[in-house]
């Protein structure tokens, strides 16, 4: 599965932006509210915001400039993914709030980690 190459870090998931937002400070809560609502404009995205895993920027980044639906990312940076890669682009949200397309080439691989497996499922790696 695609995902498990990319996961790097997968703490509880955060099943909705309303719930993690009620737990911030006023002032940080509004600006996250504001970037929600300018990403669902901006990219006619009318689903519930979930945070499938979250991922680490290669440290290695040297991209300095960015398209107007990419998300601007610093080397070794933790993501939050909010959707399944299109394109080798997946649509994600930094520590700021921000959302915007973030290639899978400019993120750290790790395929020690699985994903998508269950509690009974055993690899085999010999």
């Amino acid at each position: 599965m695609f995902v498990s190459s990319f996961l790097v870090h997968c703490s509880n998931p955060k099943f909705s932006s309303t719930s993690e937002t009620n737990a911030m400070d006023p002032k940080k809560r509004k600006k996250f509210e504001k970037e929600e609502k300018e990403f669902r404009k901006k990219f006619k995205y009318n689903a519930e915001i979930k945070v499938l895993y979250q991922a680490t920027v290669l440290t290695s980044l040297s991209m300095k400039k960015f398209g107007n639906k990419d998300l601007p990312i610093k080397p070794g940076e933790m993501i939050d993914v909010i959707a399944h890669p299109v394109d080798d682009k997946i649509i994600c949200r930094n520590s700021e709030g921000k959302f915007g397309y973030v290639s899978t080439a400019n993120l750290e691989q790790d395929g020690s980690i699985y994903d998508d497996v269950g509690d009974e499922c055993i690899y085999d790696n010999d």
